[in-house]
Protein backbone atom coordinates (compact mmCIF):
# COMPACT_ATOMS: atom_id res chain seq x y z
CA UNK A 1 0.00 0.00 0.00
CA UNK A 2 1.54 3.31 -1.11
CA UNK A 3 1.87 6.03 1.52
CA UNK A 4 1.85 9.70 0.51
CA UNK A 5 2.67 12.46 2.99
CA UNK A 6 1.71 16.05 2.21
CA UNK A 7 3.93 17.97 4.60
CA UNK A 8 3.75 21.47 6.07
CA UNK A 9 0.53 22.80 4.50
CA UNK A 10 -0.39 26.39 5.28
CA UNK A 11 -3.85 25.08 6.10
CA UNK A 12 -6.20 22.15 5.63
CA UNK A 13 -9.84 23.07 5.00
CA UNK A 14 -11.30 19.86 6.41
CA UNK A 15 -15.03 20.40 5.69
CA UNK A 16 -15.66 18.04 8.60
CA UNK A 17 -18.75 18.36 10.78
CA UNK A 18 -17.20 21.30 12.66
CA UNK A 19 -15.83 22.85 9.43
CA UNK A 20 -12.39 23.07 11.01
CA UNK A 21 -9.53 24.80 9.23
CA UNK A 22 -6.23 23.41 10.53
CA UNK A 23 -3.08 25.54 10.40
CA UNK A 24 0.39 24.18 9.63
CA UNK A 25 -0.91 20.66 9.08
CA UNK A 26 0.06 17.47 7.28
CA UNK A 27 -2.05 14.86 5.48
CA UNK A 28 -1.11 11.19 5.33
CA UNK A 29 -2.65 9.09 2.57
CA UNK A 30 -2.47 5.31 2.67
CA UNK A 31 -3.66 3.62 -0.50
CA UNK A 32 -6.91 5.27 -1.60
CA UNK A 33 -7.85 6.77 1.78
CA UNK A 34 -6.83 9.50 4.18
CA UNK A 35 -5.04 7.92 7.14
CA UNK A 36 -4.32 10.98 9.29
CA UNK A 37 -4.57 14.77 9.37
CA UNK A 38 -2.57 16.82 11.85
CA UNK A 39 0.76 18.37 12.76
CA UNK A 40 4.12 16.65 12.56
CA UNK A 41 2.86 13.36 11.17
CA UNK A 42 5.55 10.67 11.01
CA UNK A 43 7.50 10.15 7.79
CA UNK A 44 8.29 6.88 6.09
CA UNK A 45 6.10 7.65 3.11
CA UNK A 46 6.73 6.50 -0.45
CA UNK A 47 6.11 10.05 -1.68
CA UNK A 48 6.48 13.33 0.21
CA UNK A 49 4.94 16.50 -1.20
CA UNK A 50 5.99 19.91 0.06
CA UNK A 51 2.81 21.64 1.20
CA UNK A 52 4.40 24.95 2.20
CA UNK A 53 2.50 27.88 0.77
CA UNK A 54 -0.44 25.65 -0.16
CA UNK A 55 -3.94 25.09 1.16
CA UNK A 56 -5.59 21.66 0.94
CA UNK A 57 -9.30 21.49 0.19
CA UNK A 58 -11.56 18.52 -0.53
CA UNK A 59 -11.84 17.74 -4.23
CA UNK A 60 -14.69 19.73 -5.76
CA UNK A 61 -17.88 17.94 -6.79
CA UNK A 62 -19.51 19.12 -10.02
CA UNK A 63 -23.11 18.04 -9.44
CA UNK A 64 -24.28 18.52 -13.02
CA UNK A 65 -22.52 18.59 -16.35
CA UNK A 66 -22.40 17.07 -19.82
CA UNK A 67 -18.68 16.46 -19.97
CA UNK A 68 -18.25 15.76 -23.74
CA UNK A 69 -19.98 19.02 -24.68
CA UNK A 70 -16.58 20.67 -24.70
CA UNK A 71 -16.93 19.87 -28.42
CA UNK A 72 -19.76 22.45 -28.60
CA UNK A 73 -17.94 25.20 -26.72
CA UNK A 74 -18.77 28.49 -28.43
CA UNK A 75 -20.83 27.14 -31.33
CA UNK A 76 -24.32 27.97 -30.02
CA UNK A 77 -24.13 31.06 -27.82
CA UNK A 78 -26.51 33.87 -26.89
CA UNK A 79 -29.70 31.84 -27.40
CA UNK A 80 -32.66 31.03 -25.18
CA UNK A 81 -32.78 27.47 -23.82
CA UNK A 82 -35.33 25.94 -26.19
CA UNK A 83 -33.80 27.51 -29.32
CA UNK A 84 -30.36 26.44 -28.12
CA UNK A 85 -31.56 22.86 -27.66
CA UNK A 86 -33.95 22.35 -30.55
CA UNK A 87 -32.23 24.30 -33.31
CA UNK A 88 -28.56 23.90 -32.43
CA UNK A 89 -27.59 21.25 -29.89
CA UNK A 90 -29.96 18.37 -30.67
CA UNK A 91 -29.33 18.54 -34.46
CA UNK A 92 -25.56 18.42 -33.85
CA UNK A 93 -25.84 15.67 -31.24
CA UNK A 94 -27.74 13.54 -33.74
CA UNK A 95 -24.41 12.95 -35.50
CA UNK A 96 -22.45 11.93 -32.40
CA UNK A 97 -20.44 8.73 -32.27
CA UNK A 98 -18.73 7.03 -29.34
CA UNK A 99 -15.36 8.16 -30.72
CA UNK A 100 -16.35 11.82 -30.66
CA UNK A 101 -17.90 11.51 -27.20
CA UNK A 102 -14.68 9.97 -25.89
CA UNK A 103 -12.62 12.81 -27.36
CA UNK A 104 -14.89 15.48 -25.89
CA UNK A 105 -15.02 13.70 -22.55
CA UNK A 106 -11.23 13.51 -22.33
CA UNK A 107 -10.97 17.26 -22.91
CA UNK A 108 -13.71 17.93 -20.35
CA UNK A 109 -12.11 15.68 -17.75
CA UNK A 110 -8.73 17.31 -18.34
CA UNK A 111 -10.31 20.73 -17.78
CA UNK A 112 -12.20 19.51 -14.70
CA UNK A 113 -9.11 18.02 -13.07
CA UNK A 114 -6.96 21.02 -13.92
CA UNK A 115 -9.47 23.28 -12.18
CA UNK A 116 -9.85 21.19 -9.01
CA UNK A 117 -12.82 18.93 -9.70
CA UNK A 118 -12.43 15.33 -8.54
CA UNK A 119 -16.04 14.13 -8.98
CA UNK A 120 -18.54 14.99 -11.68
CA UNK A 121 -22.15 13.93 -12.27
CA UNK A 122 -22.81 13.54 -15.98
CA UNK A 123 -25.87 13.04 -18.19
CA UNK A 124 -25.01 12.26 -21.79
CA UNK A 125 -24.77 9.56 -24.43
CA UNK A 126 -22.24 6.77 -25.09
CA UNK A 127 -21.45 6.81 -21.38
CA UNK A 128 -19.33 3.67 -21.68
CA UNK A 129 -16.80 5.81 -23.53
CA UNK A 130 -16.97 8.46 -20.82
CA UNK A 131 -16.46 5.86 -18.10
CA UNK A 132 -13.35 4.56 -19.85
CA UNK A 133 -11.92 8.09 -20.15
CA UNK A 134 -12.70 8.81 -16.49
CA UNK A 135 -10.77 5.71 -15.43
CA UNK A 136 -7.88 6.47 -17.79
CA UNK A 137 -7.49 10.04 -16.54
CA UNK A 138 -8.34 9.19 -12.90
CA UNK A 139 -11.46 11.11 -11.90
CA UNK A 140 -14.57 10.02 -10.00
CA UNK A 141 -17.80 10.05 -12.02
CA UNK A 142 -21.54 9.55 -11.51
CA UNK A 143 -22.63 8.70 -15.05
CA UNK A 144 -26.13 8.59 -16.49
CA UNK A 145 -26.84 7.27 -19.97
CA UNK A 146 -29.43 9.86 -20.96
CA UNK A 147 -32.49 9.45 -23.16
CA UNK A 148 -35.23 11.63 -24.61
CA UNK A 149 -38.70 10.63 -25.81
CA UNK A 150 -37.45 10.29 -29.37
CA UNK A 151 -34.42 8.28 -28.23
CA UNK A 152 -30.77 9.26 -28.29
CA UNK A 153 -27.83 9.26 -30.70
CA UNK A 154 -27.17 5.72 -29.47
CA UNK A 155 -30.68 4.28 -29.97
CA UNK A 156 -33.33 6.10 -32.02
CA UNK A 157 -36.29 5.16 -29.85
CA UNK A 158 -37.10 6.37 -26.37
CA UNK A 159 -38.03 3.03 -24.83
CA UNK A 160 -35.13 1.22 -26.49
CA UNK A 161 -32.79 3.98 -25.31
CA UNK A 162 -34.14 3.41 -21.80
CA UNK A 163 -33.37 -0.30 -22.08
CA UNK A 164 -29.88 0.56 -23.29
CA UNK A 165 -29.46 2.88 -20.28
CA UNK A 166 -30.42 0.07 -17.90
CA UNK A 167 -27.86 -2.20 -19.53
CA UNK A 168 -25.24 0.50 -19.04
CA UNK A 169 -26.05 0.53 -15.32
CA UNK A 170 -25.76 -3.25 -15.11
CA UNK A 171 -22.43 -3.23 -16.94
CA UNK A 172 -20.88 -0.69 -14.59
CA UNK A 173 -22.46 -1.20 -11.19
CA UNK A 174 -19.66 -2.36 -8.88
CA UNK A 175 -17.23 -2.69 -11.79
CA UNK A 176 -14.81 0.11 -10.88
CA UNK A 177 -14.37 2.22 -7.75
CA UNK A 178 -14.35 5.48 -9.73
CA UNK A 179 -17.64 4.89 -11.56
CA UNK A 180 -21.17 5.15 -10.16
CA UNK A 181 -23.73 4.42 -12.89
CA UNK A 182 -27.14 6.07 -12.85
CA UNK A 183 -30.21 6.64 -15.00
CA UNK A 184 -30.82 9.90 -16.88
CA UNK A 185 -34.27 10.69 -18.29
CA UNK A 186 -33.69 14.10 -19.86
CA UNK A 187 -36.59 16.20 -18.54
CA UNK A 188 -40.35 16.09 -17.92
CA UNK A 189 -41.01 18.07 -21.11
CA UNK A 190 -38.96 15.70 -23.29
CA UNK A 191 -39.76 12.30 -21.77
CA UNK A 192 -43.31 10.92 -21.70
CA UNK A 193 -44.95 10.16 -18.33
CA UNK A 194 -44.95 6.37 -18.75
CA UNK A 195 -41.22 6.42 -19.51
CA UNK A 196 -40.53 8.67 -16.52
CA UNK A 197 -42.48 6.31 -14.27
CA UNK A 198 -40.59 3.33 -15.63
CA UNK A 199 -37.32 5.19 -15.04
CA UNK A 200 -38.22 5.81 -11.41
CA UNK A 201 -39.05 2.14 -10.89
CA UNK A 202 -35.84 1.01 -12.59
CA UNK A 203 -33.68 3.31 -10.44
CA UNK A 204 -35.24 1.78 -7.32
CA UNK A 205 -34.79 -1.78 -8.57
CA UNK A 206 -31.20 -1.22 -9.68
CA UNK A 207 -30.42 0.87 -6.57
CA UNK A 208 -28.70 3.66 -8.49
CA UNK A 209 -29.13 7.45 -8.58
CA UNK A 210 -31.41 9.16 -11.07
CA UNK A 211 -30.51 12.42 -12.81
CA UNK A 212 -32.99 14.74 -14.52
CA UNK A 213 -33.33 18.36 -15.66
CA UNK A 214 -36.21 19.91 -13.75
CA UNK A 215 -38.05 23.27 -13.75
CA UNK A 216 -35.14 24.85 -15.59
CA UNK A 217 -37.00 27.40 -17.69
CA UNK A 218 -40.35 29.19 -17.53
CA UNK A 219 -41.31 27.70 -20.88
CA UNK A 220 -40.80 24.23 -19.38
CA UNK A 221 -43.11 25.05 -16.48
CA UNK A 222 -45.76 26.31 -18.92
CA UNK A 223 -45.44 23.33 -21.27
CA UNK A 224 -45.53 20.61 -18.60
CA UNK A 225 -48.43 22.31 -16.82
CA UNK A 226 -50.33 22.64 -20.08
CA UNK A 227 -49.66 19.07 -21.22
CA UNK A 228 -50.09 17.20 -17.92
CA UNK A 229 -52.03 19.50 -15.61
CA UNK A 230 -49.20 19.67 -13.09
CA UNK A 231 -46.06 21.75 -12.68
CA UNK A 232 -42.77 19.92 -13.36
CA UNK A 233 -41.89 19.14 -9.73
CA UNK A 234 -45.39 17.90 -8.89
CA UNK A 235 -45.59 16.02 -12.19
CA UNK A 236 -42.45 13.95 -11.59
CA UNK A 237 -43.39 13.44 -7.95
CA UNK A 238 -46.76 12.03 -9.03
CA UNK A 239 -44.88 9.57 -11.26
CA UNK A 240 -42.85 8.28 -8.31
CA UNK A 241 -39.51 9.77 -9.31
CA UNK A 242 -38.64 10.86 -5.77
CA UNK A 243 -39.95 7.75 -4.06
CA UNK A 244 -37.01 5.83 -2.59
CA UNK A 245 -34.52 7.27 -5.08
CA UNK A 246 -31.39 9.41 -4.84
CA UNK A 247 -32.36 12.13 -7.32
CA UNK A 248 -30.13 14.83 -8.76
CA UNK A 249 -32.48 17.50 -10.10
CA UNK A 250 -30.53 19.87 -12.29
CA UNK A 251 -31.42 23.58 -12.19
CA UNK A 252 -34.85 23.80 -10.44
CA UNK A 253 -34.88 27.52 -11.17
CA UNK A 254 -38.66 27.79 -11.04
CA UNK A 255 -40.25 25.82 -8.17
CA UNK A 256 -43.88 26.69 -7.60
CA UNK A 257 -45.87 27.13 -4.38
CA UNK A 258 -45.24 24.35 -1.87
CA UNK A 259 -42.61 22.61 -3.98
CA UNK A 260 -39.60 23.61 -1.90
CA UNK A 261 -41.07 21.57 0.94
CA UNK A 262 -41.54 18.60 -1.41
CA UNK A 263 -37.90 18.81 -2.50
CA UNK A 264 -36.79 18.97 1.14
CA UNK A 265 -38.91 16.05 2.31
CA UNK A 266 -37.85 13.89 -0.64
CA UNK A 267 -34.14 14.65 -0.04
CA UNK A 268 -33.66 15.73 -3.65
CA UNK A 269 -30.22 17.12 -4.47
CA UNK A 270 -30.67 20.30 -6.49
CA UNK A 271 -27.73 20.90 -8.80
CA UNK A 272 -27.51 24.68 -9.00
CA UNK A 273 -25.96 25.89 -12.28
CA UNK A 274 -25.80 29.68 -11.90
CA UNK A 275 -23.65 30.50 -14.92
CA UNK A 276 -25.55 28.33 -17.39
CA UNK A 277 -28.88 29.59 -16.04
CA UNK A 278 -27.87 33.21 -16.55
CA UNK A 279 -26.36 32.58 -19.97
CA UNK A 280 -29.54 30.89 -21.23
CA UNK A 281 -31.76 33.52 -19.61
CA UNK A 282 -33.43 30.88 -17.45
CA UNK A 283 -33.42 33.06 -14.35
CA UNK A 284 -32.19 32.83 -10.76
CA UNK A 285 -32.91 29.74 -8.69
CA UNK A 286 -34.20 30.58 -5.18
CA UNK A 287 -31.08 29.18 -3.53
CA UNK A 288 -31.37 31.36 -0.40
CA UNK A 289 -34.82 29.85 0.17
CA UNK A 290 -33.52 26.35 -0.48
CA UNK A 291 -30.74 26.77 2.08
CA UNK A 292 -33.03 28.39 4.62
CA UNK A 293 -35.48 25.48 4.38
CA UNK A 294 -32.77 22.80 4.48
CA UNK A 295 -33.02 21.61 0.88
CA UNK A 296 -29.89 19.81 -0.36
CA UNK A 297 -28.04 21.97 -2.89
CA UNK A 298 -24.95 21.19 -4.92
CA UNK A 299 -23.15 23.22 -7.57
CA UNK A 300 -22.78 22.40 -11.24
CA UNK A 301 -21.21 23.95 -14.28
CA UNK A 302 -23.58 22.37 -16.80
CA UNK A 303 -21.92 21.55 -20.10
CA UNK A 304 -19.34 23.68 -21.88
CA UNK A 305 -21.94 24.32 -24.57
CA UNK A 306 -23.89 26.53 -22.17
CA UNK A 307 -21.33 27.86 -19.69
CA UNK A 308 -18.69 27.75 -21.47
CA UNK A 309 -16.24 26.46 -18.86
CA UNK A 310 -16.10 23.56 -16.42
CA UNK A 311 -14.43 25.71 -13.75
CA UNK A 312 -15.90 25.11 -10.29
CA UNK A 313 -13.92 27.97 -8.72
CA UNK A 314 -15.65 30.35 -11.10
CA UNK A 315 -18.97 28.68 -10.33
CA UNK A 316 -18.46 29.04 -6.57
CA UNK A 317 -17.79 32.77 -6.83
CA UNK A 318 -20.75 33.41 -9.12
CA UNK A 319 -23.06 31.34 -6.91
CA UNK A 320 -22.06 33.40 -3.89
CA UNK A 321 -22.47 36.76 -5.62
CA UNK A 322 -25.57 36.56 -7.80
CA UNK A 323 -27.96 35.81 -4.97
CA UNK A 324 -26.68 38.77 -2.96
CA UNK A 325 -27.24 41.02 -5.94
CA UNK A 326 -30.60 39.55 -6.90
CA UNK A 327 -32.06 39.64 -3.38
CA UNK A 328 -30.33 42.84 -2.28
CA UNK A 329 -29.11 41.02 0.82
CA UNK A 330 -25.31 40.61 1.16
CA UNK A 331 -25.76 38.09 3.98
CA UNK A 332 -27.35 35.35 1.88
CA UNK A 333 -25.37 32.40 0.43
CA UNK A 334 -22.18 32.78 2.45
CA UNK A 335 -18.74 31.61 1.37
CA UNK A 336 -18.97 28.65 3.74
CA UNK A 337 -22.37 27.65 2.35
CA UNK A 338 -21.01 27.80 -1.18
CA UNK A 339 -18.00 25.64 -0.29
CA UNK A 340 -20.41 23.16 1.32
CA UNK A 341 -22.42 23.11 -1.93
CA UNK A 342 -19.25 22.29 -3.86
CA UNK A 343 -18.00 19.53 -1.56
CA UNK A 344 -19.62 17.83 1.38
CA UNK A 345 -23.33 18.32 0.57
CA UNK A 346 -23.42 16.70 -2.89
CA UNK A 347 -21.02 13.97 -1.73
CA UNK A 348 -23.32 13.11 1.15
CA UNK A 349 -26.45 13.23 -1.00
CA UNK A 350 -24.90 10.84 -3.51
CA UNK A 351 -23.62 8.47 -0.86
CA UNK A 352 -19.98 9.00 -1.84
CA UNK A 353 -17.22 8.74 0.77
CA UNK A 354 -15.66 12.04 -0.29
CA UNK A 355 -16.24 15.76 0.29
CA UNK A 356 -14.13 16.27 3.39
CA UNK A 357 -10.53 15.76 4.53
CA UNK A 358 -10.63 13.43 7.52
CA UNK A 359 -9.38 9.93 8.32
CA UNK A 360 -11.31 7.18 6.58
CA UNK A 361 -12.47 9.32 3.68
CA UNK A 362 -11.29 8.63 0.16
CA UNK A 363 -8.27 10.78 -0.63
CA UNK A 364 -9.82 13.17 -3.14
CA UNK A 365 -7.74 16.24 -2.30
CA UNK A 366 -6.83 19.47 -4.09
CA UNK A 367 -3.82 21.61 -3.24
CA UNK A 368 -4.08 25.33 -3.98
CA UNK A 369 -1.09 27.69 -4.08
CA UNK A 370 -1.38 30.88 -2.03
CA UNK A 371 1.65 32.84 -3.24
CA UNK A 372 -0.27 34.98 -5.75
CA UNK A 373 -1.08 38.58 -4.78
CA UNK A 374 -4.83 37.95 -4.78
CA UNK A 375 -4.31 35.55 -1.84
CA UNK A 376 -2.71 38.20 0.39
CA UNK A 377 -3.17 39.16 3.15
CA UNK A 378 -4.60 35.81 4.20
CA UNK A 379 -7.31 36.78 6.67
CA UNK A 380 -9.95 34.14 5.90
CA UNK A 381 -9.07 31.00 3.99
CA UNK A 382 -12.64 29.94 3.19
CA UNK A 383 -13.45 33.46 2.01
CA UNK A 384 -10.36 33.48 -0.19
CA UNK A 385 -11.23 30.12 -1.75
CA UNK A 386 -14.65 31.36 -2.83
CA UNK A 387 -14.06 35.05 -3.56
CA UNK A 388 -10.37 35.41 -4.45
CA UNK A 389 -8.86 32.12 -5.59
CA UNK A 390 -8.56 31.21 -9.24
CA UNK A 391 -8.62 27.73 -10.63
CA UNK A 392 -5.15 28.29 -12.04
CA UNK A 393 -3.94 28.31 -8.42
CA UNK A 394 -4.53 24.54 -8.31
CA UNK A 395 -1.21 22.70 -8.21
CA UNK A 396 -1.99 19.10 -7.22
CA UNK A 397 -5.09 16.94 -7.53
CA UNK A 398 -5.44 13.54 -5.90
CA UNK A 399 -8.30 11.18 -6.72
CA UNK A 400 -8.44 8.06 -4.60
CA UNK A 401 -4.92 8.75 -3.37
CA UNK A 402 -3.46 8.88 -6.88
CA UNK A 403 -2.11 12.03 -8.51
CA UNK A 404 -3.97 13.27 -11.58
CA UNK A 405 -2.47 16.78 -11.55
CA UNK A 406 1.07 17.47 -10.36
CA UNK A 407 2.56 20.97 -10.37
CA UNK A 408 -0.36 22.12 -12.51
CA UNK A 409 0.11 19.48 -15.20
CA UNK A 410 -1.98 16.44 -16.08
CA UNK A 411 0.09 13.34 -15.39
CA UNK A 412 -2.33 10.57 -16.37
CA UNK A 413 -2.27 11.31 -20.13
CA UNK A 414 -0.70 13.58 -22.73
CA UNK A 415 -2.53 16.95 -22.64
CA UNK A 416 -1.46 17.79 -26.19
CA UNK A 417 -2.91 14.55 -27.51
CA UNK A 418 -6.19 15.21 -25.69
CA UNK A 419 -6.57 18.70 -27.19
CA UNK A 420 -5.64 17.58 -30.72
CA UNK A 421 -8.06 14.66 -30.59
CA UNK A 422 -10.90 16.88 -29.34
CA UNK A 423 -10.34 19.53 -32.00
CA UNK A 424 -10.39 16.91 -34.74
CA UNK A 425 -13.57 15.38 -33.34
CA UNK A 426 -15.25 18.78 -33.01
CA UNK A 427 -14.40 19.68 -36.60
CA UNK A 428 -15.86 16.41 -37.89
CA UNK A 429 -19.01 16.97 -35.87
CA UNK A 430 -19.45 20.56 -37.02
CA UNK A 431 -19.02 19.53 -40.64
CA UNK A 432 -21.61 16.75 -40.30
CA UNK A 433 -24.01 19.17 -38.62
CA UNK A 434 -23.44 21.97 -41.12
CA UNK A 435 -22.15 24.35 -38.43
CA UNK A 436 -19.39 26.88 -39.07
CA UNK A 437 -16.17 26.51 -37.09
CA UNK A 438 -13.05 28.64 -36.91
CA UNK A 439 -11.11 25.38 -37.14
CA UNK A 440 -12.36 24.86 -40.70
CA UNK A 441 -10.87 28.14 -41.93
CA UNK A 442 -7.69 28.31 -43.97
Amino acid sequence: MERVLIKGLTAVVTQDEKRRVLRDADILIEGSKIAAVGRDLPGGADMVIDGRGKVAIPGLVNAHTHIPMTLFRGVADDLDLMTWLQEKIWPMEAHLTAEEVAAGAALGIYEALRTGTTTFADMYFFEDAIAEEAIRLNIRAVLAESYIGFGSPVVRDGWKAFEYAKEFVKRWKGRHELITPSLGPHAPYSVEPDLLGASAEAARELEVPLQIHLAEDRSEVDKVTRDYGKTPVRHVESLGLFEGNRVIAAHVVHPQDGEIQILKERRVLIAHNPISNMKCGAGFAPVPDYLKEGVLVGLGTDGAGSNNCLDMFETMKVAALIHKGYTGDPKVVSAQEVLDMATVLPARALGLNVGSIEPGKLADIVLVATESPWWRPLHSIVSHIVYAARSTDVTHVFVGGKLSIEDGRLVTADPGEIVKRAEEAALRLMEKGGVESFLSGS
